[in-house]
């Protein structure tokens, strides 16, 4: 009898465990709100702080990673010590502004590869004006050592003059 219930509660921890345990999609959006809480800056957001902020989203990245963001004539591909110096920048000029991503849609093909679009809105206050913007992104991930690094990321650009 104790064999039973030795059994019984094995296999449903297992189940649990299975159960409970996030799923690769579940992952890439925990990163995507990792990845906008870091880029995200208060308005006196201390410099070790934001050092520290920069130096957690870079490790969300893959080594090299490509950005291209054609509105911004931005098509180039960084290490990781340009990408923190790049977050960095952003944060110093663009204070009090907060990043949300919204509208994710996963897809993986298999292997350790992902293609994602999200949407990602912009909001904040520089000086005294307000800012609200948003950018569809097309992010592409790759998984290494069991964990999704964002590897590129691409605006998709709706229109153009």
């Amino acid at each position: 009898m104790n064999t039973k219930i030795l059994l019984a509660a094995f296999g449903l921890a297992v189940g649990c465990a299975l159960f409970l345990w996030p799923s690769n999609e579940k992952k890439i959006k925990a990163n995507l709100t990792k990845l906008a809480d870091y880029c995200s800056t208060q308005q006196e957001e201390a410099v070790m702080e934001s050092l520290q902020k920069a130096l957690q989203a870079v490790k969300l990245c893959a080594d090299p990673s490509t950005v291209q963001i054609e509105s911004l004539r931005i098509d180039r591909t960084f290490n990781q010590p340009e990408l923190k110096d790049h977050i960095l920048l952003l944060k110093k000029r663009l204070p009090n502004t907060t990043f949300t991503f919204h509208d994710t849609i996963v897809n993986l093909p298999g292997g350790n590869k992902a293609d994602v679009t999200s949407t990602l809105r912009i909001s904040g206050n520089i000086a005294s004006d307000q800012i609200a913007d948003a950018y569809e992104l097309r992010i592409l991930l790759i998984k290494a050592d069991g964990a999704w690094h964002f590897s590129s990321l691409t605006a998709v650009e709706f229109l153009k003059e």
